[in-house]
């Protein structure tokens, strides 16, 4: 793994960290009226990620912002002036012992070329498309769902859930996978005004010629009784500003976290993908080619899209898995928490999945470096790992162990470990801070719920 040496960058890391704000201090505006908030990228500026999910090269230089003399100063890590290594689990590492520390600096992210702008070719698919906010979306809602009381697999303390309409209960093609909302998004639980969650579904045709790749349900929770939603695909911007388009973006999407005005994706083998709330694009809904053609752009039918706006690469030997993401905004600094499923077909081994805490910036609402690397990073003694949340020094981990569909919620801080009942096929984990809410979701057809449980009957180990 590559190691960027200068020679004063521990004095800058020690000054940084001694001026960095915390929790929810800060920031750009949040999402409401797309017409009425400031883009912090000017039109003429963005990415040159182009033609494919992989594309674009890494800018050497961090984006300028063109009113300011000087770039604005990014967090500088002691990791990029050391060598590491894969650290492999301790003596007498077994199931349910804890968590295990594993060296940090073998696990690298590197920020695609002008993330944090936005990108050239997004601009040019405004211009031939309508820009609308989440809340545009909200009420838009096209489908209904259904409060229930009933979860699959009964976990205690369940507070508030409900069922996907009929056909998208019953669907083998989409399946549901990572879970946020606005309890993510914001502080107030809240973003216009509205309380949402949103799920994402994967085409399980994820690498056929007629897959959709991802899509986003947007749903409205502001009455909670009466929840309705409305889908939106993601897609990858291709073509030239004279001639914009864009493809399905064909991953699993184990994991969601929406955080201020962007939405991070999970995808497995390569790191986070990164969509900016701010730029939703209603479509054309008649029949058509997947794409644009001329002024018209069309998403097999779907009403709006929402274009990818960079990503973060793996960039480092030992390669970390993205099967789900959460985010946990009441640490200091905010972070993203990523971890990895195995079992004993995948990774190394079933014990082998670890957790890692990303930092974020708090002003920005980006991950705090050009290359960033973990704050911690810990082997969880636990298999078949679904998501992961943490709250203080506790992390939650959801598990499809044991098999035939059953699940499990394991509670784990430092050396202790505790087990409790959860849903049936249990996906991504979000905690809502202000209802005191653990939520999660089931991905089983016929047998799928969204539901929340109470922070309370699964106190700390």
């Amino acid at each position: 793994m590559a190691r960027f040496v200068r020679g004063s960058l521990f004095a800058l890391a020690a000054l940084i960290a001694a001026c960095s704000s915390t929790g929810d201090a800060g920031g750009p505006p949040l999402l409401g009226d797309p017409s009425a908030e400031p883009d912090p990228a000017s039109p003429d500026k963005g990415s040159s990620e182009g033609t494919s999910p992989d594309a674009g090269a890494d800018d050497p230089t961090d984006p300028v912002d063109p009113d300011a003399s000087v770039a604005p100063a990014r967090f500088v890590d002691t990791c990029d002036l050391q060598a590491s290594a894969c650290t492999a689990a301790p003596a007498g590492f077994t199931e349910g012992s804890g968590l295990a520390p594993v060296d940090r600096c073998a696990f690298g992210l590197v920020e695609s070329a002008g993330l944090g702008t936005t990108p050239a070719l997004v601009t040019a698919l405004e211009k031939i498309t309508t820009k609308v906010g989440v809340v545009d979306v909200l009420a838009d809602a096209n489908r209904t769902a259904t409060k229930t009381t009933s979860v699959p697999g009964s976990p205690s303390g369940v507070a508030y859930a409900f069922r996907w309409q009929n056909d998208d209960n019953a669907s083998t093609q989409w399946v549901p996978q990572g879970i946020t909302g606005t309890a993510d998004a914001d502080p107030t639980g809240k973003v216009g005004g509205k309380s949402a969650v949103l799920v994402s579904f994967y085409d399980t045709a994820e690498n056929g010629t007629s897959n959709e790749g991802v899509r986003i349900a947007f749903v409205d929770t502001t009455t909670p009784n009466a929840p309705k939603y409305r889908f939106a695909l993601l897609v990858m911007p291709k073509g030239s500003a004279a001639a914009p388009t864009f493809d399905p973006v064909k991953i699993h999407a184990g994991g969601i976290a929406w955080y201020g005005n962007f939405l991070y994706v999970a995808d497995t083998t390569r790191g986070l993908r990164v969509f900016d709330l701010r730029h939703i694009l209603r479509v054309a809904t008649d029949a058509g080619a997947f794409g644009c053609t001329g002024t018209t752009c069309r998403a097999a039918g779907y009403k709006y899209v929402l274009p990818q706006v960079g990503k973060y690469d793996i960039t480092s030997a030992c390669k970390p898995l993205f099967s789900f993401v959460s985010l946990d905004r009441k640490s200091d600094p905010p972070a993203l928490v990523s971890g990895e499923y195995c079992s004993t077909t995948a990774c190394s081994g079933p014990l082998a999945g670890r957790v890692y805490r990303w930092p974020l910036d708090p002003a920005t609402r980006l991950l705090r470096s050009k290359t960033t690397f973990p704050t911690q990073v810990f082997l969880t003694s636990h298999k078949q790992v679904q998501g992961a949340a943490s709250v203080g020094d506790t992390y939650y981990l959801s598990s499809s162990a044991p098999a035939a569909g059953a699940g499990a919620l394991y509670r784990v801080s430092g050396k202790k470990s505790a087990t409790s009942r959860w849903s049936d096929s249990p996906e991504d984990l979000m905690v809502d801070h202000a209802a005191g809410w653990l939520w999660s979701l089931s991905e089983f057809a016929d047998a799928r719920a969204v539901y929340a449980a109470a922070l309370t009957s699964y106190p700390k180990p």
